[in-house]
């Protein structure tokens, strides 16, 4: 499973459900009911998590192609539980897809420490466990993203403070799928696809997320807000096929930035996302987890 095929699965059930108001092979919603038209089956397609699950198994998959053992990987590959919940410095959050470290025990603990101390809820893995979990989340934004930017930047800020407040050497990943154009709502109402005429400020999210890429190895007190890496995955569904975007260069081509526009989307690609987080994980961690074959060498 490479990420284009990802696109194009996401492409094909949105216009299904937009056409013919299929969902996962049905007609009705969760009530029975059938669906009023391509705008709500939509909305019951994203609601579903069917889409953003192919990404998190396009992400299991290139753990696997990576050498990491399958059966380290939390979900495991193809079901979407159970999910690793890691405590952090101010809350405790499922992950969308962890490897599990090797060498290390778990240890139930009792949390006395930020916001949560005196609650009586329990760490299920410790600290020295928990550090050694990769963790890579998963999200989308394929609606209304000049609305929601604002959150998504502080959510991101805020989930990286969390886990590096309380573990600096966690190793943590973000892939996040945007598209160029998003599909017209209220074409949707008519069974229609169509697209907005307004695109996607692309270099906003490109800054972004290049920002929150990459820390410091150096001195892991710092730049705790920010992703050992991030993958920023920028598609356009215009077209019969769907088209994911790999570098600049591409979007320069397009006129989708503008033509001085300097920041390098290949740097955010997945093509070696998974890569680099085993590297960055194996120089932290040498030896201490998993089989990660050949995944050794100076940063």
């Amino acid at each position: 499973m490479n990420i284009d095929q990802v696109a194009n699965k996401m492409k094909r059930d949105l216009e299904l459900a937009i056409t013919d108001q299929i969902v996962d092979g049905s007609k009705v919603n969760k009530k029975g009911k059938l669906f009023l038209n391509g705008a709500e089956a939509k909305q019951s397609l994203i609601r579903s998590s069917k889409l953003i699950n192919y990404v998190h198994e396009f992400v299991k998959h290139e753990l696997i192609r990576n050498s990491v053992e399958e059966s380290l990987i939390f979900p495991p590959l193809g079901q979407t539980n159970p999910e690793i919940k890691l405590t952090g410095m101010f809350k405790q959050k499922d992950q969308d897809v962890c490897v599990k470290p090797q060498g290390v025990l778990p240890e139930r603990t009792l949390i006395g420490w930020g916001p949560m101390i005196n609650s009586g809820l329990y760490c299920d893995y410790g600290r020295a466990y928990a550090e050694r979990v990769l963790s890579i989340n998963v999200r989308s934004q394929l609606s209304s993203l000049d609305k929601n930017s604002d959150t998504l930047f502080e959510r991101m800020f805020a989930e990286a403070l969390n886990l590096h407040e309380l573990y600096p050497k966690i190793v943590m990943g973000e892939v996040y799928v945007i598209p160029v154009y998003e599909y017209d709502d209220q074409a949707m109402i008519n069974n229609q696809v169509k697209f907005k005429s307004r695109r996607t400020n692309l270099e906003k999210y490109i800054n972004f997320f290049y920002y929150l890429s990459g820390r410091d190895e150096q001195d892991l007190e710092e730049d705790k807000q920010k992703y050992e890496r991030c993958a920023l995955v920028i598609i356009d569904f215009r077209g019969d096929q769907a088209k994911v975007y790999k570098n600049t260069a591409e979007l320069k081509a397009r006129g989708l930035v503008r033509n001085d526009f300097e920041v390098e989307l290949a740097e955010l690609s997945t093509d070696k996302f998974i890569e680099d987080l085993l590297l960055i994980y194996n120089n932290r961690f040498p030896g201490s987890v998993a089989k990660f074959e050949n995944q050794t060498r100076p940063l």
